[in-house]
């Protein structure tokens, strides 16, 4: 079974970005239930009040789905994985992906940007611009 993976950004009260990924059947385009979806989840974090919309849920790829994913997609539609959680403000010596997710999680402009080309140096001078 093939899955639709979501990439997602939502801001935490705390501050923080939570950072997830919302798989659904490959098929499924309709982006109102994907953010029902993450809405749910976010309940379940005991962030109701988050907003999910285009600006932090976008599609990103498909991928195999696990046996753990197909039983959570046959029982409730959809399946999650937290990936982290992104302060607001960077550490003194940030990697490149400390770099790239911080831009993802905290610039709506840059959130689903495709930095592969991009140098490291060419990251630390963008988030320069921008601060």
């Amino acid at each position: 079974m093939n899955i639709a993976v979501w990439d997602t950004y939502v801001k935490r009260k705390n501050g923080q970005v939570m950072h997830f990924d919302i798989l659904v059947p490959d098929e499924m385009r309709d982006a109102d239930r994907i953010y029902n979806y993450g809405k749910d989840f976010l309940a379940s974090k005991d962030e109701p009040e988050a907003v999910l919309d285009i600006e932090e849920c976008q599609f990103c790829h498909i991928e195999e789905a696990t046996e753990e994913m197909k039983q959570s997609i046959a029982d409730k539609g959809y399946y999650t994985i937290e990936m982290e959680e992104i302060p607001e403000q960077l550490s003194p010596t940030p990697s490149r992906r400390e770099l790239i997710l911080h831009l993802r999680a905290h610039y709506p402009q840059h959130r689903f940007a495709d930095f592969k080309n991009k140098t490291t140096a060419e990251i630390v001078e963008l988030l320069q611009q921008i601060d």
